[in-house]
């Protein structure tokens, strides 16, 4: 099953990467999730996104305060809605990160059932898409998967996403619009050249110590483990448990390992002074 998720702006973004790592640890192997991130070097963009849109069995919409109103956002949202007929309206869900102002009643989303990021709402949405499936979940054994397991690191990642300053409705013009539309196809098309993650420098450092000091010993910190599970979300590393469950004190080669993109990430960047020795 492939399912599309949208997003428009960084908070929105973090909880998409989250709700994808979510989804594929539910549904190992039987779900594919596109976020428009995750592109290629070389790809180009549009028709990346056409493609995953046009092959997408569900959209989720990763909505906040300050997003609902995105053209691109609206667009990805009416075009997953086309793929199906009235009765499967269902399988487009907005994902509600904050609460929307009263005017999003009035907007084309709200002819969609909507969800909270909470613990209730997301659970609802794994439900859907569950039933969505040829071959779905039994309920208890994803329940206990949920709720023992996997969500508690998503929560840990939603905490982090609260809005900081109240609501302020604006009225833009038709030029603002239009401009909003353009900078967010220009972002699109520049991901489409370079999709390299430009990582904070400690976070670079776990990724070269998995590599390299797989058996080096961390101790557990909740800046830690915000800084694994963001590489966990990239898809730069795979966690085998989940990382609120990480011991106080643990070696990291037997809590993670690199993915291929981890690999080819670590590729990319600047190596280190000891590596530049080491290639000589």
């Amino acid at each position: 099953m492939r399912i599309f998720t949208s997003w428009s702006g960084d908070r929105s973004k973090a909880a998409a990467l989250g709700l994808k790592t979510l989804l594929e640890q539910l549904f190992p192997e039987t779900v594919q999730v596109f976020v428009s991130e995750h592109i290629s070097p070389g790809e180009r963009w549009q028709e990346r996104i056409e493609s995953e849109l046009e092959q997408s069995e569900f959209g989720i919409l990763c909505l906040t305060r300050d997003n609902w109103e995105s053209p691109w956002l609206l667009f990805e949202a009416g075009a997953i809605a086309k793929r199906f007929t009235s009765t499967q309206v269902s399988r487009v869900v907005p994902y509600l990160i904050d609460d929307l102002p009263p005017a999003a009643e009035r907007s084309p989303l709200a002819q969609f059932q909507r969800v909270r990021a909470d613990r209730e709402g997301t659970y609802r949405l794994i439900e859907a898409i569950n039933n969505a499936r040829q071959n779905p979940r039994p309920s208890d054994k994803l329940k206990d998967a949920f709720h023992k397991v996997w969500w508690v690191d998503l929560e840990e990642t939603l905490k982090t996403l609260q809005a900081s300053s109240p609501l302020q409705p604006v009225a833009r013009s038709d030029r603002e619009l239009l401009e909003t539309i353009l900078q967010r196809v220009e972002t699109l098309s520049r991901a489409g050249h370079a999709s390299q993650v430009d990582l904070p420098p400690m976070e670079l450092t776990h990724l070269r110590n998995l590599r390299d000091q797989p058996d080096l010993a961390y101790k557990r910190d909740s800046n830690l483990q915000k800084e694994l599970r963001h590489l966990r979300d990239l898809g730069l590393i795979k966690n085998r448990k989940p990382i609120a469950d990480l011991p106080a004190s643990f070696e990291l080669g037997q809590h993670f390992d690199l993915t291929a993109k981890g690999r080819d990430h670590l590729k990319n960047v600047a190596p280190t002074p000891g590596e530049q020795e080491g290639q000589h």
